[in-house]
């Protein structure tokens, strides 16, 4: 079966034992995840609150680690980076463990921790995300973060894209499924007016962001597939794997004794 939550206030009311969950928010959480990650940070750690991520940033040694995330769309005082994915190049993030928090996407990475598998999905890693969450044989809960517990257009866009891409003959698509593939049918031509019609995504036009835009709906740029792993998100192996744990992408160690 392939269900969609277009809001996350849905998930409470989903079982997600045995689920594949794919976390959407493409402006900008997921994109930036993705760009993280391709640019070499060895994990991403998504916490709840800018207090959690500054303490959580003084477990790691002196500049192994960057905080980065949003409130409101801005970043918050004391953070390296903000929620754009142009700020987290291979420069800045290689070889670090970026400690990450905003107002919707973190949440709902923290929502569906009792999923299977849980990876994260954008436009830009579309086709990758979508052969990563095929792989299992396992009912796939599409999770739009949206926007303060509303609905977001460009969310329900791309889940309505994977849709497309996971569904087969013998697939159950649920009714919100349906309405998510019949929203990407109506934008797969022209994102941009997609982009035009998201309250959030003009939201950070007005806000001087509008030049994050065009990188979140760059349709399949990334094959990147980031996948919790224990408390963090890493980059799913070349056979859209988990990495095994002392790998490359494996979080660094704290330096202090604290709960992983």
């Amino acid at each position: 079966m392939i269900d969609v939550a277009l809001t996350l206030e849905e998930v409470a009311a989903t079982p997600l034992a045995g689920v594949t969950a794919v976390v959407l928010d493409v402006v900008r959480a997921s994109t930036t995840i993705v760009a993280a990650l391709a640019g070499g940070a060895r994990a991403v750690i998504p916490v709840a609150t800018p207090e959690e991520a500054r303490a959580r940033a003084r477990d790691w040694p002196g500049g192994a680690a960057l905080v980065g995330g949003e409130r409101g769309g801005a970043p918050p005082a004391g953070f390296e980076c903000g929620n754009s994915p142009a700020e987290y190049t291979p420069a800045r993030v290689r070889d670090r463990t970026v400690v990450f928090t905003t107002t919707n996407g973190t949440r709902a990475l923290l929502a569906v921790r009792g999923a299977a598998r849980v990876g994260v999905g954008g436009f830009v890693n579309a086709a990758a995300v979508a052969r990563w969450a095929a792989r299992t044989p396992a009912d796939v809960l599409l999770v739009c973060a949206g926007e303060r517990g509303r609905f977001c257009l460009e969310d329900a866009v791309c889940a309505g894209l994977l849709v497309r891409r996971l569904r087969a003959d013998a697939a159950v698509l649920t009714d919100a499924a349906r309405a998510a593939e019949a929203l990407w049918a109506r934008y797969a031509s022209d994102l941009r007016a997609m982009l035009a019609d998201a309250a959030w995504a003009q939201a950070l036009v007005q806000q001087g962001r509008g030049t994050d835009l065009p990188l979140c709906v760059a349709l399949d740029t990334s094959d990147v597939v980031p996948v919790v792993a224990g408390e963090a998100l890493v980059r799913a192996g070349p056979d859209l794997t988990p990495p095994e744990p002392g790998g490359h992408n494996e979080p660094v160690r704290r330096a202090s004794g604290g709960e992983g």
